[in-house]
C-alpha cells in the first residue's frame, strides 16, 4: 500500500482536492483489473467535505457514518466510516473507496493523530493499492501534519501562483526537512498556472522556478483550463465528464498519474 499525502500548508483555494479525487478516480480505473479496491480516496477537510460532495454527486445526501463522527469518538470503527462509489464506463466497472467527510459539526472536530493512525491501520486492511490523503487547508496541526509525514510513503505539494500559496508550501518543506523526510517528496505540482502569464510580475522570474526553488525538485504544471470550473459547478469530476483532448488541465492531471506510477510502483 502506497500513502500518497496532498497538500499546501495552510493555504486553502489551490486545487488540491480536484487534483486529489482525479488522481484517485484515475488511478482506480487504471488499476480496475488488479485489485478490487485498488484505490481509497481519504479526504480530511472534515468542515467543507468537498471530496465527498463531488463523489455523491449532490449536496443534500447524508452519510450515516462521517470521519467527523470517528474523530469525536461517537463511533469506534472507522472502517464504517468508508464507502464505496461504483462506475461503468462501457463494459467496464471499476470502485473508489472514500471516507465520508461532511461533517454536522463544523469548526468542531480535532484530528486527533492516535485515531488518524487508527484509521490508517483499518484501511491497510482492505489491501488498495494507492490511498490518497487530502488535508486541509484549515485547522491543519502541527502535530497531525507530523504523524501524516510519518505514515506516507510521499507527499505531493500543492502550489498556484501567488506568494501566499509559496510561503505556505515553504513552511511545510521546512518541516519536511525537520523531521528529515525530504526523501519522500514527488514532483511539486504548480497548479491553474496561466500559460500567458508564467513570470512573476514582482520578481521578474517564472513561478515554476520560484517553486523550484522552495522545494528543490522541478515542478509539474497544470494550465488553467476554464472548463474545470464549469464541471465543478455541476458537482461533477472532471475526469469523468472531459476528455484529456480537449482539457489541457486534465491531460497534465494524467500524465502527473503516469509519472506517480512509474516513480513508485506497487509492485
Amino acid at each position: 500500500m502506497k500513502t500518497i499525502l496532498i497538500t499546501s500548508g495552510t493555504k486553502g483555494g489551490t486545487g488540491k482536492t480536484t487534483i486529489a479525487v482525479n488522481m484517485a478516480v484515475i488511478l482506480a480505473y487504471e488499476l480496475r483489473g488488479r485489485s478490487q479496491y485498488p484505490t481509497v480516496l481519504i479526504d480530511l477537510g472534515l468542515d467543507s467535505g468537498t471530496a465527498t460532495m463531488l463523489l455523491l454527486g449532490n449536496v443534500e445526501t447524508q452519510m450515516m457514518n462521517t470521519l467527523a463522527d470517528y474523530f469525536m469518538g461517537k463511533i469506534p470503527d472507522p472502517l464504517s466510516t468508508l464507502y464505496v462509489k461504483t462506475w461503468q464506463i462501457d463494459s467496464d466497472l471499476f470502485k473508489l473507496v472514500f471516507t465520508a467527510s461532511l461533517s454536522p459539526y463544523p469548526g468542531q472536530v480535532r484530528i486527533d493523530r492516535y485515531l488518524l493512525r487508527g484509521l490508517l491501520n483499518a484501511v491497510e486492511a482492505i489491501s488498495p493499492m494507492y490511498v490518497i490523503i487530502d488535508t486541509p487547508a484549515l485547522g491543519l496541526s502541527y502535530d497531525t501534519l507530523i504523524t501524516l509525514l510519518e505514515v506516507s510513503t510521499n507527499v505531493i505539494l500543492v502550489a498556484i501562483p501567488d506568494h501566499s500559496s509559496l510561503r505556505s508550501v515553504s513552511n511545510v518543506v521546512n518541516l519536511i526537512r525537520d523531521v528529515k523526510a525530504t526523501n519522500k517528496l514527488l514532483k511539486p505540482i504548480l497548479n491553474m498556472l496561466n500559460i500567458k502569464y508564467p513570470v512573476d510580475a514582482l520578481s521578474g522570474y517564472p513561478w515554476t522556478k520560484l517553486l523550484r526553488d522552495i522545494v528543490g525538485i522541478e515542478p509539474h504544471v497544470i494550465p488553467y483550463d476554464e472548463l474545470f470550473p464549469i464541471v465543478r459547478q455541476a458537482l461533477e469530476i472532471e475526469s469523468l465528464k472531459l476528455s484529456f483532448y480537449e482539457s489541457s488541465a486534465l491531460d497534465s492531471i494524467f500524465k502527473y498519474v503516469d509519472y506517480l506510477m512509474e516513480t513508485i510502483p506497487t509492485n
